[in-house]
C-alpha cells in the first residue's frame, strides 16, 4: 500500500528525515515510533502533502503521489490526524462529522452511526470548542474514518486521552476493515504494543530498525535511543533529587477557595478548592472533562469564572484577565503550547525576557539561565518553533513561562506526546524550578509522573475535588490503586 523510497527533508542545515525508505502492506497496522526529533511527524507530513521532500519518493498503492497536493491525496484514500486536534470549534459535533461524510443519500443516519461507534452520541449537539480536549482527540479520529480512507495517518491519537478514551481507540483500530493500512505515531507504548503488526523505530531522522513488536522491545538500541534506558519494562524517569520532597515548602502561595466554572453556561467546576505553597509541587489529576484545564485557565485569568475574588496569590485576589495575572506573577504553560510557529526560538526567548520584572519573584531568570536548564534550545536558537521537534517545542513554551519570572507556574499536561527521556528530562527541570521557589500546579493524566514530582496530589471528578492526599499516602497499594480508578489515569510511565 505503501512504499517510500529515500524519502528526504531538510529544514536548511537540519535533516529532519535522512533517506528513508520503507514498505507497509497494505491492511497493516504500522506503527512508527523514536525520540521527539527523531522525524516521525515529518514522515505523516511528507505522506499526507503538506510537507514536500527534499529527495526521494513516495508510491501509494502502486502510484507515485510524491507531486500531488493535499486535496488529491485527500482524495484517493489518504486521511490524517494532526498531534493537536484541527477541528472547526464553532460547528457541532454532529455537524462536523456531516461534514466528512462524501455527499450520498442517508447521510443523517451515518452520523448517528458514527458517533455512537466512536461513543459521541451524547455530544452530538455540543459545540466542537466546548469538548474536552480527548473528546476533541476522539472526534478527529471519528471524522477521518468517515471519509472512509484506505490509508489512515495517526499523529499521536492517544496524546491527551485517559486510560478508558485510550483502551477505545485500541478498540476502535481493532475493528477496522482489514482493507484500511494504518501509519501510528504514538508515544504511548502498551497502545503501539497492542495495535501495531509492525514497528519501525527512527533516530535522529535515520531508520533504526524494523521488526514485529516483540523483537522491537528485546533490541537494545532501540531501548537507549527511545527509551534512554537499558529495560524497556522500567522506563520511568527516577524521582529528581529535591532536598525538600516531601519534607518542607515555603509560605501559602496560592489559595483557591470554593471556585465555580462554566463554558457556555453548562457547570463544569464546583466549589473547588486548592492550594499550593512556594517551591510546592502540587499535582492535578483526573479523567477529561474533569475540569483540570478550567481550574489552571482560571488561575491564570484566561477563563472567567462565576465566582468572585476566588483566587488569592500571596493574600492578594488574581484579576479576572489575563495581564492581571500574569503581573501579579502567574505563568502558564497551556496543553497546546500555543507558540508562534514562524518565530525563531531566539524571538520567543527575548520577546518573554523583555517583560517587567515581577515584584517578589523568587527569581529573575535571564535567557542564558533558560538555556542552562535546556541546552537543546541553544542549538536551535535560528530555527522557527513551527520546524521543532514536540519536544523541543514544549521545552520552548517552558522557558517563555519562566523568563517571566514566575513565582507560580501552571503546567498544562506536560508529557502529552513526548517520548520517555524527554519527559525525564522535564521532571528534573520542574525539580530545579520548585528548589528556586516557585509554586507548580501540574495537571496530569500520568499518575506515575505526578507521583514521583509533586508533594500532594488532587483528584478532579466532574469538577469536584474528590480526594487530596500527600504523594506519601498515595504510595500506599490500596489508595493507588484508588486514585487511578477514580481519575482514569493510565500508570504506565510516560
Amino acid at each position: 500500500m505503501l512504499e517510500l523510497h529515500e524519502l528526504t527533508r531538510r529544514y536548511g542545515g537540519l535533516t529532519a528525515l535522512d533517506e528513508l525508505t520503507l514498505t507497509v502492506d497494505t491492511g497493516a497496522k504500522h506503527a512508527v515510533i523514536g525520540p521527539n526529533g527523531a522525524g516521525k511527524t515529518t514522515v505523516v507530513n511528507l505522506i499526507a502533502g503538506t510537507v514536500r521532500p527534499s529527495a526521494g519518493r513516495i508510491i501509494v498503492d502502486a502510484r507515485t503521489i510524491t507531486g500531488h497536493g493535499v486535496a488529491r491525496r485527500a482524495r484517493a484514500g489518504i486521511g490524517r490526524t494532526y498531534q493537536h486536534p484541527a477541528l472547526p470549534a464553532p460547528l457541532t459535533v454532529a455537524e462536523t462529522i456531516a461534514l466528512a461524510i462524501p455527499a450520498r443519500a442517508g447521510r443523517l443516519d451515518q452520523v448517528a452511526v458514527i458517533l455512537d461507534q466512536a461513543g459521541l452520541l451524547p455530544d452530538a449537539d455540543r459545540r466542537v470548542g466546548e469538548l474536552p480536549y480527548g473528546r476533541q482527540r476522539v472526534l478527529e479520529l471519528a471524522t477521518v474514518l468517515a471519509r472512509r480512507p484506505r490509508l489512515l495517518l495517526l499523529d499521536e491519537p492517544s496524546a491527551g486521552l485517559d486510560q478508558p478514551e485510550i483502551d477505545r481507540l485500541a478498540e476502535l483500530l481493532a475493528a477496522l476493515p482489514g482493507n484500511v493500512t494504518v501509519l501510528l505515531i504514538d508515544h504511548h507504548l502498551d497502545l503501539v504494543w497492542r495495535a501495531a503488526t509492525t514497528v519501525t523505530v527512527l533516530d535522529r531522522g535515520r531508520h533504526l530498525r524494523t521488526a514485529d513488536p516483540a523483537t522491537i522491545r528485546a533490541d537494545a538500541a532501540v531501548q537507549h535511543a527511545y527509551l534512554g534506558v537499558t529495560d524497556v519494562h522500567n522506563a520511568a524517569p527516577s524521582r529528581p533529587a529535591r532536598p525538600g520532597h516531601h519534607v518542607t515548602t515555603g509560605p501559602q502561595l496560592l489559595t483557591v477557595e470554593d471556585l465555580d466554572a462554566d463554558h457556555g453556561g453548562a457547570p463544569v467546576l464546583h466549589q473547588v478548592t486548592v492550594h499550593a505553597g512556594s517551591g510546592e509541587i502540587v499535582g492535578v489529576l483526573g479523567r477529561n472533562g474533569a475540569g483540570k484545564s478550567t481550574l489552571l485557565n482560571s488561575i491564570a485569568g484566561l477563563h472567567r469564572t462565576r465566582t468572585q475574588h476566588s483566587v488569592h496569590l500571596a493574600g492578594r485576589p488574581v484579576p479576572a484577565d489575563p495581564g492581571g495575572a500574569a503581573a501579579l506573577g502567574i505563568a502558564i504553560v497551556p496543553q497546546h503550547r500555543r507558540l508562534f510557529a514562524g518565530l525563531t526560538v531566539a524571538e520567543h526567548l527575548h520577546s518573554a525576557a523583555t517583560r517587567p520584572p515581577v515584584a517578589d519573584a523568587p527569581r529573575r531568570w535571564s535567557v542564558t539561565d533558560t538555556l542552562t536548564l535546556f541546552p537543546r534550545l541553544g542549538e536551535r536558537l535560528g530555527h522557527r518553533a513551527g520546524q521543532l521537534s514536540g519536544g523541543e517545542q514544549q521545552m520552548l513554551a517552558i522557558a517563555r513561562a519562566v523568563l517571566t519570572g514566575p513565582r507560580l507556574l501552571l503546567l498544562d499536561e506536560p508529557s502529552e506526546g513526548l517520548a520517555p527521556v524527554i519527559v525525564a528530562e522535564l521532571a528534573a527541570t520542574f525539580g530545579v524550578l520548585a528548589d528556586a521557589g516557585i509554586a507548580v500546579l501540574l495537571a496530569e493524566q500520568h499518575l506515575h509522573l505526578v507521583a514521583q514530582l509533586a508533594d500532594r496530589i488532587e483528584i478532579l471528578d466532574h469538577g469536584r475535588v474528590a480526594l487530596s492526599v500527600t504523594t506519601a499516602e498515595h504510595d500506599e497499594p490500596a489508595l493507588r490503586d484508588q486514585l487511578a480508578a477514580l481519575a482514569g489515569l493510565t500508570t504506565q510511565a510516560p
